[in-house]
């Protein structure tokens, strides 16, 4: 008797804890901290958003993201980049997209990988590309993600230079994979 009573506290107390971490997750995700509300991502912790004057030094060209996240402390050298755009995507699309870009992009040798993010098909690609801003300086990482959010192309990218990764990569896919819409 006190077995079976000490066995189904041992599961009832780790499912309270669990289904807690996601009502908080949920609560603080409700309303959306990206995109005007529209999605919601666990950002490392010390991203602040990018000021809309760095926004356009580090992405001089017209079609910037709509917004990015980044570590102040690093001068912009580990960001997240958000682009919602009007193209009509459907996540059965994606992989077309991803293989597209790829062959756009092959001077920087990209890999791409499908991954599940917000329970739905995302398409990742993976590449090392020069500092635009900094000539000389370490190389970027870039990961490009790829999702639908409904039914339009979402793009969300990582980037950290190459003398950064060992610190930051693995925050920076676990944001990705938190994005939720």
């Amino acid at each position: 008797m006190k077995l079976t009573t000490l066995l189904s506290g041992l599961i009832l107390v780790p499912t309270l804890l669990l289904s807690g971490c996601d009502n908080e997750e949920k609560k603080a995700c409700e309303n959306g901290n990206i995109l005007s509300g529209k999605a919601c991502i666990t950002l490392p912790d010390g991203f602040i958003k990018m000021p809309e004057e760095i926004l356009k030094q580090k992405y001089p060209q017209a079609q910037r993201p709509s917004e990015a996240w980044y570590m102040e402390s690093e001068n912009g050298k580990v960001s997240l980049a958000f682009s919602q755009t009007t193209q009509a995507v459907k996540a059965s699309q994606l992989p077309v997209l991803a293989e597209s870009m790829k062959t756009q992009l092959v001077a920087f040798t990209p890999k791409v990988v499908e991954v599940t993010v917000n329970g739905q098909k995302a398409m990742q690609l993976e590449m090392l590309t020069p500092d635009g801003t900094n000539p000389g300086s370490p190389k970027n990482l870039n990961i490009m993600q790829f999702s639908s959010m409904n039914d339009k192309l979402l793009i969300t990218t990582f980037s950290v230079s190459e003398d950064l990764q060992d610190k930051y990569l693995q925050n920076g896919k676990a944001a990705l994979a938190s994005l939720v819409w």
